[in-house]
């Protein structure tokens, strides 16, 4: 995408985007949370999460004669002082070619992720954690660091998450390339305008989780609006108006359904997030027959006084050999007010593959066919991903 070659030009040295992938939940018939630190999925692993992954890969270490780091990390793990800390990583490197023909063709190798994650857990009620980027800022909205406190009394009540950090909005992916959180069009392919909820977005508020139950997940929260009104988007007179107003508080609500049989899982939910100037709605769904098959799809719309816009992206992933996971997504958005001419819009269709070639590192191939309003292109691109 065009905004990839201008972040490549400008000297992007990250973007941290560690997010669940919503194939893993379907897949393994477990919620975000079972393998991650925040009761809302993403960023730092859990223990169980980290052990589920210390062994997987196409070959292991010692095959490469460096058994020492997997005895090394088999002793230590991701916790420290009898879990009282968690630490974790997220380290990725992309290769890729511009699909904007206005843009030099030739390809380009540029960090876009360099996350650094601690958790602190001093009782099985209370907990915190804090991420650092300490990558260029370079989306508005992004952010160098979030952190939160999440206080959960008992199992059968919700905990309550106080901070700077995510909200929750629709599914949590690893790819910021995904249009449900982006605007579609060439028009808005730019650093400034291409993401309505950036790499690292993060906001001071509040939010209230309740999952006692296996089958189901409710969020409610409240966020200040200042990090959201730094996103601002063009107009057809080619003014630049804000999302929001800083001093408006945003609400936001999130449900996710998740029943299922030890053989197969079904995930539907919903999200809003905004307030008396914007509308974002999230719908979505999924079908997984585990350790074989995932099919998910999500619907996303941005109503505001000046900008109406949706996208809905579909992905197919099957799990082959617990370490190759090949994937087909199909993506289209459009901006449908006000009446640019021609009318933005991105349709996308991506084949890849996550390849877990080692423990903690993963390839991942894949090759992108993106249609817009000024240009349609085919490109391949490779992403090394090394996590802890």
């Amino acid at each position: 995408m065009a905004w990839l070659t201008t972040a490549a030009l400008i000297g992007l040295s990250a973007a941290s985007v560690a997010r669940a992938v919503p194939s893993f939940s379907l897949l393994t018939g477990n919620r975000c949370h079972a393998c991650h630190f925040s009761p809302g999925g993403g960023g730092l692993r859990s223990e169980l999460g980290w052990y589920s992954m210390h062994d997987v890969g196409l070959l292991q270490w010692r095959h490469l004669g460096l058994g020492s780091i997997e005895r090394w990390w088999q002793q230590q793990e991701n916790t420290l002082w009898n879990g009282l800390l968690v630490v974790g990583t997220d380290l990725r490197v992309q290769g890729f070619q511009s699909h904007n023909p206005a843009y030099n063709p030739h390809w380009r190798l540029f960090p876009m992720q360099a996350a650094l994650h601690i958790g602190l857990q001093p009782l099985k009620a209370l907990s915190a954690a804090l991420t650092f980027n300490p990558g260029r800022i370079l989306f508005p909205g992004q952010q160098r660091w979030s952190a939160w406190l999440d206080f959960h009394p008992a199992k059968a009540l919700p905990s309550i998450q106080i901070g700077f950090l995510q909200p929750a909005v629709g599914m949590r992916y690893d790819d910021h390339t995904m249009l449900v959180r982006r605007m579609p069009g060439a028009r808005f392919d730019s650093p400034q305008e291409t993401y309505l909820l950036a790499p690292d977005f993060a906001q001071w508020g509040t939010l209230l989780y309740w999952g006692s139950v296996s089958w189901l997940s409710l969020c409610a929260g409240a966020f200040r609006a200042g990090e959201l009104s730094e996103v601002r988007l063009s107009t057809e007179t080619g003014e630049f108006r804000p999302i929001t107003a800083s001093s408006r508080p945003v609400w936001n609500g999130h449900l996710w359904l998740f029943p299922g049989t030890r053989y197969w899982k079904l995930s539907i939910g919903a999200s809003q997030f905004g307030n008396s100037d914007f509308a974002l709605w999230n719908f979505f769904g999924g079908f997984g027959w585990i350790d074989h098959l995932s099919v998910w799809a999500e619907y996303s719309t941005l109503h505001t006084d000046f900008l109406h816009r949706w996208t809905i992206t579909t992905e197919v992933c099957l799990w082959l050999r617990n370490a190759v996971m090949p994937y087909v997504r199909i993506e289209h958005g459009v901006v449908t007010k006000p009446s640019f001419h021609p009318v933005p819009y991105t349709t996308q269709l991506v084949v890849g593959a996550q390849l877990f070639v080692l423990p903690f590192v993963e390839l991942r191939p894949e090759y992108r066919w993106a249609d817009t309003e000024s240009y349609r292109s085919g490109r391949f691109a490779i992403q090394l991903h090394m996590f802890y």
